[in-house]
């Protein structure tokens, strides 16, 4: 039987072809004999199971995850060829066993981890290769690819936290359009005959709201269309990478929403910054890296301000008080920890600080949120449903 492979070759170059074997197994030890690491192998003419999920992005907690097996591995004492091959094997259905798998092959071609990990087609954070190249000049790469994982699990709980706060409110303001959609095609036009009363004096308001009424009942069909429409465009620009960076910049100047994003973002920019530094990342490269992570560009601009002045020879804690970028007990906790030689951990105890800080505004964001969209909601159907008692009641002010 035939198979047709994909493989890399020990110059880490992606080779294919077609093998003869008697199943997928032994078609796999026979390219290992000729030096190949295979990469997906399939029956001639029907697609390989590789194949049909390579579309699948892998996400940023699946990507923490293997990072932290691969630092367990590691720690295990097993070789670091033989643990990136075995993830490469484990995680077949998804883009990060082909990663592994292409990390292997530049690996038996003589390139550092760090390199082969940059060359692979998976999207990783930047200061990932800093840590693996920080943990290989050290020896220390298990410790180095721990740190990463917690670093990226600490940003994709931060993610998470920021969507489901999104959520809520997101799902009240639809709540409160669909039920004004259902009384505007339901309610209203029940009464809408009363506009044909020549008698009648009519308020405006209720005249706006009758006719509307009538407006979205007679055009149901394009009203349907236009209110789709409306929620696939949404759903497009928040797909948008760019898009969503606009919403989020735009997100950051509303009140109370955006000081906790500025917190949210202080508290990733102290956890990146902390790890680095604890893994021997030079202090300028480290400021770098996590100025160039930052998402929020108020924030981000600070940080390049900050980098400037340290490298003009300026103390870290002096170059963001110039800047405003942290409050006071922030700023003691940069400058005791430069004093005492313990930055790392006093950027960990501010990621901390900040984060709990954070927690504790969205808390109280989500308690005044409900009943503010409850009174809105409330408010919109009730000026309707006094729009349409105030019609019914002028039918019995009529002058004779």
């Amino acid at each position: 039987m035939e198979f047709r492979y994909q493989a890399v070759n020990p110059q880490g170059q992606t080779v294919s072809g077609i093998i003869g074997a008697g199943g997928e197994r032994e078609a796999a030890r026979l390219l290992r004999q000729q030096e190949l690491t295979p990469v997906e192998i399939g029956p001639v003419g029907q697609p390989t199971e590789t194949s049909r999920t390579r579309a699948r992005k892998a996400g940023q907690k699946e990507k923490a995850i293997v990072i932290g097996e691969l630092a367990i591995l590691l720690q295990a004492g097993v070789p670091l060829a033989e643990a990136v091959e075995s993830i490469g094997q484990t995680h077949t259905d998804s883009a990060i066993g082909e990663t592994f798998s292409h990390v292997h092959g530049k690996l038996r071609g003589g390139e550092s981890f760090s390199q082969a990990l940059q060359s692979a087609p998976l999207e990783w954070p930047d200061y990932l290769f800093q840590l693996v190249a920080a943990g290989e000049h050290t020896g220390k790469l298990a410790q180095t690819l721990q740190s990463a994982a917690t670093q990226m699990e600490y940003e994709q709980r931060i993610n998470s936290e920021m969507r489901n706060a999104l959520i809520y409110p997101s799902i009240l303001v639809f709540s409160g359009i669909a039920a004004t959609l259902l009384i505007f095609i339901v309610v209203v036009p029940k009464f809408a005959s009363i506009l044909k009363s020549s008698r009648a004096q009519i308020p405006d308001i209720s005249v706006w709201v009758l006719t509307a009424g009538l407006f979205v009942k007679e055009n149901l069909l394009w009203v349907g269309l236009g209110a789709a429409a409306a929620v696939l465009t949404i759903v497009s620009l928040v797909s948008n990478s760019a898009m969503r960076s606009k919403m989020l910049q735009a997100l950051s100047r509303v009140p109370v929403l955006g000081r906790w994003l500025v917190e949210t973002e202080i508290g990733r920019w102290a956890s990146m910054l902390s790890t680095l530094l604890e893994n021997r990342v030079p202090i300028l490269k480290a400021m770098e890296l996590t100025q160039n992570g930052m998402r929020l560009t108020a924030v981000k601009h600070k940080l390049q301000q900050a980098l400037r002045e340290v490298r003009g020879g300026k103390k870290m804690a002096v170059a963001l008080a110039e800047v405003q970028m942290l409050n006071v007990t922030g700023l003691n906790l940069i400058r005791v920890g430069e004093r005492s030689g313990e930055l790392a951990n006093m950027l960990r105890t501010l990621a901390t600080l900040y984060e709990n800080a954070g927690r504790e505004r969205l808390k109280r964001l989500l308690i005044l949120l409900e009943p503010l969209a409850i009174l809105i909601i409330g408010a919109v159907i009730g000026t309707i449903m006094i729009a349409v008692m105030l019609a019914i009641t002028s039918l019995s002010n009529v002058s004779f």
